[in-house]
């Protein structure tokens, strides 16, 4: 590091003494000094064109405004077909979309579907799909009910929460025994 800035003020020290040596003060000094003696010159020259601003001129008549024209028929809407798969809905609205005021449609019922399963692990995790791969959609807590929307033999089972998020979550956090 001591190596590192004792290169640093020997670099700085060699541009000081180079300035020093080769600079020459202020470079636009001549710069400003040679256009105010060619000032007085193209003045006295008597070819020369003049410079000055012309005098304003008083505005044009406005010209009159365009014409309206009414459309005679409407272009009909265009609408484009995307190909692809169908879309899904996001984890974030799963039973459709928000209502005009913002909020979520009610979710459905724990138990209206499928059986109730109960949390067993401290806090696991609840995921988009069938992998830890999978995005969390959230951490849900032991003892917490879920409903099972498919085989609750499998090592994934895709559940719905109370707030009506479905998702999957690995079968070995997941019994049919209320937790105590």
């Amino acid at each position: 590091m001591l190596r590192l800035l004792g290169l640093m003020a020997v670099t700085l020290l060699g541009f000081y003494i180079v300035l020093s040596i080769y600079g020459t003060g202020d470079p636009r000094a001549a710069r400003r000094a040679e256009l105010q003696t060619d000032a007085p010159r193209a003045a006295e020259d008597p070819g020369a064109p003049d410079l000055t601003a012309p005098a304003p001129q008083a505005d044009p008549a406005p010209e009159p405004a365009a014409e309206v024209v009414q459309a005679t028929s409407q272009t009909p809407e265009q609408v484009q077909r995307f190909p692809g798969p169908a879309l899904r809905p996001s984890p974030e609205y799963p039973n459709g979309t928000p209502d005009a005021d913002g909020t979520a449609p009610a979710p459905a019922a724990v138990g209206s579907g499928g059986p109730v399963m109960y949390v067993t692990g401290n806090s696991v995790n609840f995921r988009a799909g069938p992998s830890t791969g999978n995005a969390v959609i959230g951490a849900l807590s032991r003892g917490a009910a879920v409903e099972a929307l498919g085989p609750t033999d499998a090592s994934w089972v895709n559940i719905r929460d109370t707030q009506g998020r479905e998702g999957y979550m690995s079968g070995q956090f997941l019994s049919t025994d209320q937790p105590n």
